[in-house]
């Protein structure tokens, strides 16, 4: 019987574990950002609490960030499993990291299901940038490079990265205003609350962007990484994405 402490592990559980293996989820296993969240509905949600997760009695708790030292700690104590998920910054690390937490699980079977679903997204990826090049921001101001989970997600698209530098790096609305990707791949542009007070919403950032070709990349897709995330990136490539403006995704 298992508990999920974050939306990211929410993900492996929700792909792999029957529904009545599952004694809790985080909540944030039904936000827009989780890809599985339809699978939740009837599951209960629970806080990172020892007393709570205790009281639910489960053989194994899975996680990726949720749950600080001391309760992990805790509940090796009281002899419950804790199976850590790692976090992976390519698509070839998809699958190896997909049947890894499966064992785990002893859910082999469910792994094989979303291998071959997994194959068929990538295979079905259409590499639409045609060698254009894209840059990554969200309205926090952060860009991704080629070692991230979202830079391989636009090379597999089929772009170019504007810029090679290293991991998530912040632009500020200055550096951004300086440089001139082909197209703008925006990430949690439609999250209004997050949009308030953020470099993102500078009147001359937002300008750019507007006057640019861009895109918004799915908040399933880059919320978390795993093989999961190659089903909407399958869906976008699909989509035209060369058109301009896209002022939705740019809030005023």
């Amino acid at each position: 019987m298992v508990v999920s402490l974050d939306g990211c592990a929410d993900q492996y559980v929700l792909g792999l574990v029957p529904r009545d293996q599952i004694l809790g989820l985080s909540d944030r296993a039904r936000l827009p950002d989780s890809y599985f969240r339809d699978r939740a509905a009837t599951v209960r949600r629970i806080q990172p609490r020892l007393e709570t997760i205790l009281a639910l009695k489960p053989d194994v708790v899975v996680r990726t960030w949720g749950g600080d030292l001391d309760l992990i700690k805790a509940l090796k104590k009281h002899r419950i499993r804790i199976v850590n998920i790692s976090d992976i910054t390519g698509y070839d690390q998809a699958k190896p990291e997909l049947f890894r937490v499966a064992r785990e699980l002893g859910q082999e079977a469910g792994a094989g299901i979303e291998a071959r679903r997994f194959d068929q997204a990538m295979a079905a990826i259409q590499p639409v940038g045609q060698g254009r090049t894209a840059l990554y921001y969200t309205p926090g101001g952060y860009s991704a490079g080629p070692d991230t989970m979202v830079g391989d997600m636009l090379q597999r698209l089929g772009f170019k990265l504007e810029t090679q530098n290293k991991g998530f790096f912040y632009l500020s609305p200055e550096v951004l205003l300086s440089m001139k990707p082909d197209i703008f791949a925006l990430a949690f542009y439609d999250d209004h609350y997050a949009m308030r007070r953020v470099p993102g919403r500078n009147p001359l950032v937002r300008a750019k962007i507007a006057a640019s070709p861009n895109f918004t990349l799915p908040r399933q897709s880059v919320s978390c990484s795993g093989w999961f995330t190659a089903y909407a990136l399958s869906e976008l490539s699909r989509a035209p994405l060369t058109g301009t403006g896209g002022r939705k995704a740019v809030p005023q």
